[in-house]
């Protein structure tokens, strides 16, 4: 099932299915045929391929994913022995190298903010999730080795290494955390609102610490309006929570 979600999500991803629409469209006029189709394919995929490189489309996606939760910024009102839960966000293969460079750009975001959390927190644990899915390791592990890296404590430390989704890092927090304990899920901002919605499913009562927010703050800056990747980032992250909240609404994980 893991696999079939992770098919169907690369599906969705609009570059693919534009670049798609356009080859057909070259296609279909080079060899004269579909009358009028041929320009409508490549008008359509022209355009499109404009909507998500360039200008707002991805700002005013993402944002409204982003904006569910706001930032976890006040901590006076959490109780002391909180299990702060640092989802996974993969790991990037890297032969002989740091482990910074192993840890992918959102887990290593994810992660140095749920150390920032245990500071602030007297008598906290850290739960480090992420299990393998074809690497040497489990992206808890690397998590966890980075954290001790920085100075906490390994015996304050709990790893969800098995967990390959976020429905199986819910399932093993259960099975980690104390109950009645506070518990604070740190994960990139788009990704929070279907985490919490996972994480109450599993019968917990989770406190959203959101990171790594992508949306600008004036959609239609001038900046905004040149063709750049991380516009084509923002269109496909949302696509992807959008479609996954459709799914979890449905009853799947």
């Amino acid at each position: 099932m893991f696999w079939i979600k992770k098919l169907i999500a690369l599906m969705t991803f609009p570059l693919a299915g534009l670049l798609a629409l356009l080859v057909l469209g070259v296609a279909l006029a080079w060899r004269k045929r579909g009358g009028p189709w041929p320009r409508r394919c490549i008008a359509a995929a022209t355009l499109g391929l404009i909507v998500v490189c360039c200008g707002p489309a991805g700002d005013l996606l993402i944002s409204p994913l982003e904006n569910h939760h706001p930032p976890l910024t006040s901590l006076d009102e959490i109780e002391a022995g909180a299990y702060i839960v640092v989802l996974g966000g993969g790991l990037q293969r890297r032969e002989g190298g740091p482990v910074t460079s192993e840890l992918t750009d959102s887990s290593a975001i994810r992660l140095f903010e749920g150390i920032r959390l245990h500071r602030a927190l007297e008598d906290s644990t850290l739960i480090v999730s992420g299990g393998s899915t074809g690497q040497h390791r489990a992206t808890a592990d690397a998590m966890a080795e980075l954290a001790i890296a920085v100075g906490v404590p390994p015996e304050r430390i709990e790893r969800a290494d098995s967990a390959l989704d976020t429905a199986q890092e819910a399932s093993a927090v259960v099975q980690l955390a104390s109950p009645r304990a506070p518990i604070i899920v740190v994960t990139e901002a788009s990704h929070m609102p279907r985490s919490i919605l996972l994480f109450e499913r599993a019968g917990l009562t989770p406190i959203a610490a959101p990171t790594l927010h992508r949306a600008r703050s004036n959609p239609w800056h001038p900046g905004a309006l040149w063709p750049s990747a991380s516009n084509v980032r923002k269109v496909e992250r949302s696509l992807y929570e959008y479609i996954a909240l459709i799914w979890v609404g449905l009853g799947g994980s």
